[in-house]
């Protein structure tokens, strides 16, 4: 309480919140049915304080839809008196649930898983708690890898495995109490959220998920069951793609998504939640190959890393260990193959995570381009992560890209740019990306990536719908509450309540789009205007 810095943020906060209250709370609260007359429940996995505003919008939705809301968070006075002054009634916090388990019992299941592939596939009371332990160990030791050989890595792993089994049992203990009809959840990719994720589903409860899409105000809904648990959010289910592909697709369709993935870049909003394309440039095809002193005589590969420590086991298989892993064989076989030009572009990302979390580490993927040698080829470039070339830019003078499971994959191929996957659940085998399913046959097409033909007509048709798919037909556009990234060095989030004075949030357009997908039980919300 004598921190200067904490007084102020408190002060900033109540202001905001009075404001709230005073300009909105009366709407938002005439809009909540009485509980007495709900009988199906919501479970809201809060994001806390980070998005609240947001996520209240999307509440006042699902209550429209016929669902009492019943918040999950983590301790924090100010969303509590936030979700309170949007007349909803109970609010509780994941200190309250925990059932710790013994760190005997996680230390007896330690010991019995041998390798890195036994960890990562453990489950215990329906969660896939290795899964969760090892995206939640790299997160916070920021590492790229896990090799279980190595007693001070069990170490480090055995905290992450025990909090791992103590959230599965705090999530039963959740589901069997408040007995929810369906959830809604930010990112449950991480211990405690990725266990009652996984919980609700083993029990048969559906779960919306909420993430912000590729520019300001909107945002990706998806619906999952236990059939669909490990695919990506920014991905398309089996009917959306039907329906996709089995429409008329035309020179305006295809003007419509070249203008929304080329304006987006241009003002900056591509992915502006981690600052992506703030700071960068666009240029044209001759002035990229001068700046990166490509050899004109040769085609150009760009391989696109993920950051090593951040979501790597979240969605679908990969084909190596960990990102690290195959970052560093990718690498081996580039700097082995002369016959095209090889850039890597270091994820721009790197700065606002590290801004974030307080660090000042250097991106993980330049630690191991060291580990390689001393020196890296003349035919391999490095565009740095605070570099102002923009990824648009790239696309002038690209042959061949190469990620996991990138967006860039969606980006490159709709350009007509073949695009080489290393791992499964999200846009791989939908008839337009080279997808391995071996991690040899994967090394031994970059090996040969210059006899790589180019994509046919029919690959780039199917590419383009998907883009389409994805960046026009699944965004929710958020009206009632604006949401937009500040180019600060922490990407600030800020949201903006839009409801006319007194008119109820739940009867706004953008909600009640929202409303009807909650009642539909489709899997992707889709735009009416897609």
């Amino acid at each position: 309480m004598v921190d200067p810095a904490f007084r102020e943020q408190e002060a900033r906060r109540q202001g905001e919140y009075l404001r709230f209250d005073a300009e909105h709370g009366a709407a938002f609260r005439r809009g909540a049915p009485p509980a007495t007359q709900v009988q199906q429940r919501v479970l809201v996995v809060s994001s806390g304080s980070l998005g609240l505003l947001v996520e209240i919008a999307l509440v006042k939705a699902i209550q429209a839809a016929g669902y009492r809301p019943v918040i999950l968070t983590d301790y924090d006075r100010w969303v509590d008196l936030y979700y309170r002054a949007a007349g909803v009634e109970e609010v509780s916090y994941w200190e309250e649930w925990q059932r710790p388990v013994s760190r005997a019992e996680a230390a007896a299941m330690m010991n019995g898983l041998g390798s890195f592939e036994q960890f990562i596939q453990a489950d215990y009371g329906g969660a896939r708690i290795g899964k969760y332990a090892a995206s939640t160990g790299l997160r916070h030791l920021r590492v790229g890898r896990l090799d279980l050989s190595s007693p001070p890595v069990r170490e480090a792993l055995l905290p992450f495995l025990h909090s791992a089994m103590s959230s599965t049992r705090a999530a039963q203990e959740i589901v069997a109490t408040v007995k929810p009809d369906l959830v809604l959840s930010v990112d449950p990719g991480y211990t405690p959220r990725g266990e009652l994720f996984d919980v609700c589903l083993t029990a048969g409860i559906d779960t919306i998920t909420w993430n912000a899409a590729h520019k300001n105000n909107s945002l990706m809904l998806k619906r999952y069951r236990q059939s669909n648990r490990d695919v990506h959010p920014a991905s398309l289910s089996s009917d959306t793609w039907r329906e996709l592909k089995t429409r008329p697709w035309t020179d305006v369709e295809r003007a419509r998504l070249r203008q929304e993935l080329v304006g987006s870049y241009q003002s900056g909003e591509w992915y502006s939640e981690v600052g992506t394309q703030f700071h960068t440039a666009s240029q044209d095809a001759a002035e990229v190959r001068r700046a990166l002193a490509l050899d004109e005589g040769k085609k150009t590969a760009v391989i696109f890393p993920h950051i090593f420590w951040d979501g790597t086991f979240f969605y679908g298989t990969d084909l190596f260990e960990s990102y690290e892993e195959w970052f560093i064989e990718t690498m081996k076989v580039a700097c082995a193959n002369k016959q095209v030009n090889w850039v890597v572009k270091i994820h721009p990302a790197n700065l606002v995570k590290n801004a974030r979390d307080g660090v000042g580490a250097e991106p993980s993927e330049l630690v191991a381009l060291r580990s390689l040698g001393a020196v890296v080829p003349s035919h391999v470039r490095i565009i740095q992560p605070d570099s102002r070339m923009s990824t648009l830019s790239l696309y002038s003078v690209m042959d061949y890209c190469v990620t996991v499971r990138g967006t860039v994959g969606i980006e490159a191929a709709s350009f007509g740019i073949p695009v080489f996957t290393a791992g499964t659940g999200r846009y791989d085998r939908r008839g337009f990306t080279i997808d391995s399913d071996t991690r040899t046959q994967y090394l031994d097409r970059l090996r040969r990536i210059h006899e790589t033909p180019p994509m046919s007509a029919d690959q780039r048709d199917l590419a383009e719908r998907f883009a389409y798919g994805i960046f026009l037909a699944r965004p929710f556009s958020l009206r009632t509450v604006t949401m937009e990234f500040q180019r600060d060095a922490k990407v600030s989030l800020q949201s903006t309540v839009h409801v006319p004075n007194g008119q109820d949030p739940a009867t706004a357009p953008d909600l009640r789009l929202l409303t009807d997908w909650v009642r539909s039980g489709t899997e992707d919300f889709l735009s009416p205007l897609s």
